[in-house]
């Protein structure tokens, strides 16, 4: 007779399986052997020690074992010292939910078909009526539950979302949410982060998200401010940049310091506008670079000397030369 180990005494073997895998086909039929011996003692002992010389004692000090162990060690792995082939220990599981799975079904029966008062069985088990009664608890409770939700979606949060659209479906997923264990200070935090962003931005509610789809994509949990969840102040920050025109100092500023005549350090200048002052030099620059042009003359050089050949013979006449 097996010895009662409260362990499942066989396991199922699928032959096609086991006669194409590429590793037994590659074993002598000694090594075909080996393997299964080993895999025998692995489903009843859960596992195989990891050295050699153990797991030749297990296969009754085989000759040859150590070159056959070549070849058949692929079949295993190892976690922690001891052997185990993968395969074998899925179908362990395998079967380990079938029979919890069928235990848990013969319970439910046994609750359809026992009563109370019944001498078959030690220890009273619930009647119907009680389970009806726990059933019928667990549903009030549930819809307590909802009504709570719905309550706390309409006060809390849909009093706070600035879209209006598609309340409902909202609504379904803000429940869904809290029942799957979010907290409502998460979403509540999420939602002020946004609204602040959304304010400073100036977003206006068409460009704004539904509801629905806010929740859907838990936007609650966004990292709005790298390492804060929920943004305390939004700001937008605008800085301004300054020049000294006399020694080219730059400043940068969060304060317009325009007409405040705030002077450089180097004594000569205030500073300015960094734009206006680049645009002056740059004017500056240009008007030196600029050449005077040369007027054009009205008559050719050819011209011009006849001009001046006719000047001297009348002058030359005129003096009676």
């Amino acid at each position: 007779m097996p010895r009662k180990t409260g362990k499942s005494p066989a396991f199922p073997m699928y032959a096609s399986d086991f006669l194409s895998d590429i590793n037994v086909k590659l074993m002598t039929m000694r090594q075909r052997g080996i393997y299964l011996t080993l895999l025998l003692h692995q489903w009843i002992e859960d596992s195989l020690p990891a050295n050699i010389n153990h797991l030749k004692t297990l296969c009754e000090n085989s000759d040859g074992f150590e070159e056959d162990w070549e070849m058949v060690k692929h079949c295993f792995s190892e976690k922690k010292g001891r052997l185990y082939n993968p395969r074998l220990e899925v179908e362990r599981d395998s079967q380990r939910k079938r029979q919890e799975k069928n235990s848990k079904n013969g319970k439910k029966g046994a609750l359809k078909r026992w009563h109370s008062d019944s001498e078959a069985i030690a220890t009273p088990l619930p009647s119907n009526k009680e389970i009806e009664k726990e059933v019928d608890k667990e549903v009030e409770n549930k819809k307590t539950l909802t009504k709570t939700l719905n309550k706390e979606f309409e006060e809390d949060f849909w009093s706070k979302y600035p879209r209006r659209d598609n309340k409902k479906r909202a609504k379904d997923k803000y429940v869904q949410l809290r029942k799957s264990g979010t907290e409502k200070d998460d979403i509540l935090d999420g939602l002020n982060s946004y609204i602040k962003q959304w304010r400073t931005s100036g977003t206006e509610p068409e460009f704004i998200p539904m509801a629905s789809t806010w929740l859907h994509q838990e936007r609650f949990s966004d990292e709005l401010i790298s390492g804060n969840k929920t943004i305390k102040k939004l700001t937008e920050k605008t800085t301004y940049n300054w020049m000294c025109k006399e020694c080219g100092s730059e400043k940068t500023t969060e304060e317009n310091i325009a007409g405040k005549y705030e002077l450089c350090e180097c004594g000569d200048s205030y500073y300015e506008s960094r734009n206006m002052v680049l645009q002056e030099i740059a004017i500056e620059k240009n008007k030196k670079n600029k050449k005077p042009e040369k007027k054009a003359s009205s008559k050719p050089d050819s011209d011009k000397n006849q001009d001046i050949n006719s000047l001297v013979s009348s002058l030359s006449k005129s003096l009676g030369a």
